[in-house]
Parts: structure tokens; C-alpha cells; sequence
């Protein structure tokens, strides 16, 4: 399965979003910049939300049920937001092995909500939205180059987050403060960085090559989704149903609801026309049937079954005459005569009225069977018996 991981940029619908694509094995097959509604397509998209747009906090929250849940974010963060909580986004983090949550991501909900609405309507609705300090992990730094300069990006041993811009002229005999290097335990650095990093944090550092798309790769397998609560999937497309719902309200969709409406009930009468003249039609084939039956049968009392009623008659009128019946021994073995094959040896032979059995090999049932179905006789075949019946 290909997955298309976007970094998101707050702001302008037509900016160019950086993106990597991957295959199916999760390696970089392409990378680039594109607006939105030129990117790849995948058959799943990730988004990477930016660090500068979002503020990740260590929490300690018990287990609990999801409608509980942001409630309790909102009551364990307000004290630690810069700006007021009912405009931000919170959003819990994975979960532990216990049911409890230790991190949890705070990001303007306005900010989020229409870059989400830009994807979509560009065709590229998010599965998951990645908050992207957690693209480290605990003691990891990032050093990227950007437009504007040079960012530092950092997790604590805790996992809590910070980034730091730097002018581009940072010289390499800079070196990086003593505080931040005790806290890293590894810096991903680009290619093209090696030489400052290794001056900022000390040859003895671990100092890791690392490009933007290999980073962005990661949010693929994070278990991170800041698409919570009210920016759930759900959510998102129940909002879209009451937009649709809005829509449909207007004069143009009224219009080509009624006459969707008409239509329908135009089609429901012509349906019910159509049964009530085939039941009048078969109403008088029965009344036919009936008259034809009364006719040939004066002294019948009733017609309830035609078929059967008249069949019986023949059979009184053949025994009467001395002539055998449609479930006789002598009709049977004529039909059966008439399906087996030339020089047929029968084992065994079975009467009783309606039915003969006859005991065949199999090599001779199937071509008797066909014979049978193209004759319109009733037969069957079972365990070395091949049965004729009278036609019911």
C-alpha cells in the first residue's frame, strides 16, 4: 500500500507542501513540493503537523473512556497554555500498555481545522495527522535547514519538545550549550549540516546524516493522530453531511428534489398498474381453466385443483376401458423404455404406483438423465437407482 506523508503549512490553500511518497515496502519512492491538489496520489495520506505551529506536553492521566478524555486535557493544560484553551486543539497521545496517557499535543484549532478542509476538498483526506517533534524520539535533535535560516528541532528524555531558529550564518566553531548537549543523546543532521553540526555538539557526538524525507517517512509509523475528538474522520464527515444537508435546502435543490419525487411516484403507479393487470390476466386464465374443467367434468362439484382433478378423471375413464393408467406398470416401463439405452442390463427392479426403480450402472445414469430432460419426463438418479416417476 502507498502512503502519501504531507507536512502541512498553516496559511495560504495554494502553498506548495512538501511531501515524500511511500512504497509499499514504507521507502522514499518520490519527493517534491506540490500545492495540494497536485500531489500524489496514494491510498493512504499522513500529514505531519509543524512544531512551531504546537506545543508538546508531558501529561499523567489515568486510564479512562474516550468521551472523558478531553475533558481531562482541557483541565490538565490550562494551566500550562500561553493562550486561552477554548481555541486550541487538544489532543491526547498514545496510549500505554495500562490505558494511561503521558503526552499530549496543543495546536490552534482554527489553524488545523482549515488545512484539514483544504486537503479534502483538494481529494486528499488525512488518515492520520502527526504532530512532527514526535518524528523523534525521546533525546533526539534535528538540525534542518529552512528558507529563513537553520531550526533546530529537540525532545527531552521526558518527550517534551522544543525547537530553536538560527540564522544560516551560524559559524561552525559555534558550539551549542552545554545544558542542550547533556539532554541528546543523537542529532539527525542533513547532509549538507555534517560539518556545523559536528562543530556546534562536538566531534564525540552522535551525529547522524539525515535528509527531510527520510524524516517525513516516519510519520507513516507513528502511532500519533492529532485528528481527535471534533477533527475526527467521523466528525469531519459529519459535518459534511450537514453542509450537504444545507445545500439541499437551497431553491436549485428543492426544485430537483420535487421533481426526483414525481418521478418516483410516477414510477410506483406505473408498477402497481403493471401488477393489477397481470392479476386481472391471471384471474382469467383460473376462469378459463375452470369453465374448460367444469365442461369435461359435469358431475364434479367443485374445481379446485384442474390439473389434478382432470388428470384423475382420465385415469377413472383408462381403468374403466380396461386401459393402463398415467401411474401404471405399463406407462412407467414405457417411459423408461423410451430413455434407456439399447441392451441395458437391469439389476433390480421396483414398483409401486407413480414410481418404478430400476437398478442401473452408473455408466448407463447420466445418458438415461439426459434422455429424460429432453423428453420432459421425470426421473432422478441415487445410489444405483434410477428412479421414473409420473409427471406431478
Amino acid at each position: 500500500m502507498n502512503t502519501l506523508v504531507v507536512r502541512l503549512a498553516p496559511g495560504s490553500k495554494q502553498a506548495a507542501l512538501d511531501y515524500a511518497l511511500l512504497g509499499p515496502t514504507g521507502a522514499v519512492a518520490e519527493t517534491g513540493q506540490s500545492q495540494p491538489a497536485l500531489l500524489p496520489r496514494a491510498q493512504r495520506v499522513v500529514g505531519v503537523w509543524p512544531a512551531e505551529q504546537l506545543t508538546l506536553l508531558g501529561v499523567n492521566l489515568p486510564a479512562m473512556p474516550g468521551a472523558r478524555l478531553q475533558a481531562a486535557l482541557a483541565g490538565t493544560l490550562e494551566d500550562r497554555l500561553l493562550t486561552d484553551p477554548a481555541a486550541q486543539h487538544l489532543a491526547a497521545g498514545p496510549r500505554e500498555a495500562d490505558g494511561s496517557v503521558r503526552m499530549a499535543c496543543a495546536c490552534e484549532r482554527a489553524a488545523i481545522a482549515a488545512a484539514l478542509q483544504t486537503l479534502t476538498q483538494a481529494g486528499r483526506d488525512l488518515a492520520a495527522l502527526v504532530p512532527e517533534p514526535v518524528l523523534l524520539a525521546p533525546g533526539e535533535a534535528w538540525l534542518q535547514a529552512m528558507a529563513d535560516g537553520l531550526r533546530l528541532l529537540w525532545r527531552d528524555a521526558e518527550g517534551e519538545a522544543a525547537w530553536l531558529h538560527l540564522p544560516s550564518a551560524t559559524q561552525p566553531g559555534a558550539q551549542a550549550p552545554d545544558l542542550l548537549t547533556a539532554r541528546l543523546t543523537r542529532v539527525l543532521v542533513e547532509p549538507a549540516l555534517l560539518d556545523l553540526a559536528t562543530g556546534w555538539f562536538g566531534a564525540t557526538a552522535d551525529i547522524v546524516p539525515a535528509t527531510a524525507p527520510q524524516m517525513l517517512a516516519r510519520a507513516a509509523q507513528s502511532p500519533w493522530n492529532l485528528r481527535q475528538f471534533d477533527l475526527a474522520p467521523q466528525a469531519a464527515m459529519q459535518r459534511g453531511m450537514a453542509g450537504l444537508a444545507k445545500q439541499f435546502k437551497t431553491p436549485a435543490w428543492r426544485r430537483a428534489a420535487m421533481l426526483g419525487g414525481v418521478l418516483a411516484v410516477i414510477q410506483i403507479v406505473g408498477i402497481n398498474l403493471d401488477a393489477m393487470k397481470l392479476r386481472n390476466d391471471r384471474s382469467q386464465l383460473q376462469t378459463q381453466v375452470q369453465t374448460v374443467v367444469s365442461n369435461a367434468l359435469p358431475g364434479a362439484p367443485a374445481v379446485l385443483d384442474a390439473r389434478l382433478q382432470m388428470q384423475r378423471a382420465l385415469d377413472t375413464a383408462r381403468a374403466r376401458a380396461g386401459k393402463p393408467t398415467s401411474t401404471s406398470l405399463e406407462v412407467l416401463m414405457g417411459s423408461a423404455a423410451r430413455v434407456l439405452p439399447a441392451n441395458t442390463a437391469i439389476a433390480k427392479l421396483d414398483y409401486s404406483p407413480g414410481k418404478l426403480q430400476l437398478g442401473l450402472g452408473t455408466a448407463q445414469m447420466q445418458p438415461a438423465l439426459t434422455r429424460c430432460a429432453l423428453l420432459g419426463l421425470s426421473c432422478s438418479a441415487e445410489s444405483g437407482q434410477f428412479t421414473v416417476r409420473t409427471p406431478s
